[in-house]
């Protein structure tokens, strides 16, 4: 028998909460409610009181029912419940979580949710999906299921089929809990992006006939992130940063990839990881469709890599900051770290009679990472593309060493 937490303002959503309850024990399941309401008592009577949340979160509730800017009561509530999950997480009293509502339940549950680690059971059920999600999800594997229909005035046919299918998969994940084996020695993570996908295939496919794991992450913000936070879990043995694009984004504080924790190319230094990094995608901006470029941009040189996604090629200024920081943050790495630049080009738009092609831009970007990158630093440039399995097989060859010492 498992125990599911339900976040939810019961002030508000205490029906639907009953529901949830009802479902979840007849399932086989106990349930755990978590109020984070804040407008009025609640319908039902919760395991966790909104009392107690608001005191997790630092403050008396009578208090923070003070205060009148609502982003910072909803903060408060969704580190309160962040802790009161912690915890029961911490003591082996939760093994699955779902939380439900608008905007403001939607905010807090998701801050609760990402201290869990990936792999855990965890699902909101959210009338305002159809929006830009990514605040809400981060970097984390929280399923969200849209609603369809407003929880106003208790569940209702619509509603009812919804909560008891997001039930449902959250108790299969709980049922069939496979978490994250660490039992792997030899696990590489790779950074791809589809300009730098043919290097990346080729790099599994090698690593694998070597013995080794691979794991690919897309360099889309979220993807960066999570490959950095695996590696926190000791599962990552060590790190093939081909595609490190979102390090762009990050220095020059732009585009739809930019990390959801900010530190990309930190945390295997960190860490002491064996670590072979590359120039992948560096060179330009990712956007959505074209009128979601910002106007200073736009006499850029602009690919449209499909009608919702555009590629915008970065400034020689900015190539030259994203060089220094670049060598600034491997500088940093307690592990051995090996740099190669592949000559070619650094994605398909960017290669020679690409439409993003700059070699002026992508030497100014080498020589800043070669001005100010520790010299005891392994520096390579290659005669070659990116995407070539001779500059793959040089970086596998260099990687593997790493590894073996």
């Amino acid at each position: 028998m498992s125990n599911i937490a339900i976040i939810a303002t019961v002030d508000t959503k205490g029906e639907e909460v009953a529901y949830l309850k009802k479902i979840i024990e007849q399932r086989g399941h106990n349930s755990k409610v978590i109020d984070v309401g804040i407008l009025g008592p609640p319908l039902n009577e919760p395991d966790v009181s909104n009392e107690e949340i608001a005191r997790l979160g630092g403050w008396d509730l009578k208090e923070l029912t003070k205060i009148k800017k609502r982003d910072q009561i909803i903060q408060i509530m969704g580190e309160g419940a962040a802790r009161c999950l912690e915890d029961l997480y911490n003591n082996h009293k939760v093994d699955g979580v779902i939380g439900i509502g608008g905007n403001q339940g939607t905010a807090i549950s998701s801050m609760a949710m990402k201290v869990l680690p990936i792999g855990f059971p965890k699902c909101i059920v959210s009338t305002v999906v159809s929006g830009n999600i990514r605040p809400f999800i981060g970097n984390k594997d929280i399923l969200i299921l849209f609603s369809v229909a407003d929880f106003i005035g208790g569940p209702n046919i619509v509603t009812k089929m919804i909560l008891s299918n997001a039930i449902d998969a959250l108790i299969g994940m709980v049922e069939f809990d496979r978490g994250l084996q660490s039992n792997f020695q030899k696990t590489v993570a790779i950074s791809a992006l589809g300009n730098t996908e043919l290097a990346v295939k080729y790099a599994i496919k090698c690593l694998k006939e070597k013995g080794y794991h691979p794991i690919p992450f897309h360099a889309s913000g979220a993807g960066g992130s999570a490959m950095e936070e695996l590696m926190g879990y000791g599962i990552i043995s060590a790190v093939l940063d081909i595609t490190p694009h979102e390090l762009s984004e990050e220095v020059v504080g732009l585009g739809a990839y930019i990390p959801v924790k900010s530190g990309r190319l930190t945390v295997a230094g960190r860490l002491g990881l064996p670590q072979v990094v590359s120039t992948g995608a560096l060179e330009y901006l990712c956007f959505g469709p074209m009128e979601s470029i910002p106007l200073q941009l736009r006499r850029r040189k602009i690919y449209m890599h499909n009608p919702y996604n555009a590629n915008v090629r970065l400034s020689i200024k900015e190539m030259e900051k994203i060089g220094q920081v670049m060598a600034e943050r491997l500088n940093q790495a307690k592990g051995p770290v090996a740099v190669l630049i592949p000559l070619k080009g650094w994605s398909i738009y960017g290669s020679i009679g690409g439409p993003l092609y700059n070699p002026k831009g992508n030497r100014t970007l080498i020589n800043s990472l070669k001005k100010h990158l520790n010299p005891n630093i392994y520096l390579e440039e290659v005669d070659a593309h990116i995407n070539e399995p001779y500059f793959i097989d040089k970086c596998i060859k260099i990687l593997i060493n790493l590894m073996k010492g």
